[in-house]
């Protein structure tokens, strides 16, 4: 055999075992890339998710962003329990048709969705945000699925990016991204005149798989 026969056969072979390489990689890549059913399916499995959040919100009028922290609860047909602890003593709970608002010592504020629909109609995005419902989510954006990185501590990452359709969400928000695998890691809130929410959850458990005595309490009013 020629020498030019010899490597052109060597790099025939090397070329085949690289194609080879590639298209098992793509189909890997394939196989594992979420989509927006997966997503839903991810996120509603838990019943309850407990957690810590850090909120950064940063607006023109502020040198500094304005900073708060606190827990949260969100727990199937029953709805989110948001307790901010710092600067201030703030507790939110909202349900399908009714929203509590306490602020320190203070007795609750309590709305309901016939007196302030405005104010149902983005509580009940929220609460789509955090339950996964993509297909309510659907009819308000456009949505805008990547698959991200894994890392080692999570296998299947995920990006959303929702982008408003119509009124009065594309009034307000330029778009809202979110982040996560197993549970949200992430929620920004991008708005029109450039003000920009971003919300960091963390400590992320489903135990106990229950609502206890208090946290049942709070839902109750």
């Amino acid at each position: 055999m020629s020498t030019n026969l010899l490597i052109f056969t060597r790099l025939k072979k090397h070329t085949k075992g690289t194609v080879l390489c590639l298209l098992l990689a793509l189909t890997s890549l394939s196989a594992q890339a979420m989509t927006l059913s997966d997503l839903q399916q991810t996120l509603s499995t838990t019943k309850i998710v407990r957690g810590d959040f850090n909120q950064s919100r940063t607006m023109a009028m502020f040198n500094q962003p304005l900073i708060s922290n606190g827990t949260f609860i969100i727990a199937a047909n029953h709805g989110l329990w948001w307790h901010q602890t710092a600067p201030m003593t703030v507790s939110l709970v909202l349900t399908q048709d009714k929203l509590s608002q306490q602020f320190d010592d203070q007795p609750p504020q309590v709305m309901t969705a016939d007196k302030n629909p405005m104010v149902f109609y983005f509580s009940h995005i929220f609460l789509a945000l955090f339950n996964g419902d993509t297909s309510a989510l659907d009819q308000q954006f456009n949505l805008a699925m990547t698959t991200l990185t894994p890392t080692t501590d999570q296998k299947n990452k995920w990006q959303l990016v929702l982008t408003p359709k119509q009124d009065p969400l594309n009034k307000v928000f330029s778009t809202i991204t979110l982040q996560g695998g197993k549970f949200i890691n992430q929620l920004t809130l991008a708005e029109i005149r450039g003000d920009k929410t971003v919300i960091t959850f963390s400590h992320q458990r489903t135990t106990p798989s229950t609502l206890t005595t208090e946290e049942q309490r709070v839902f109750q009013f």
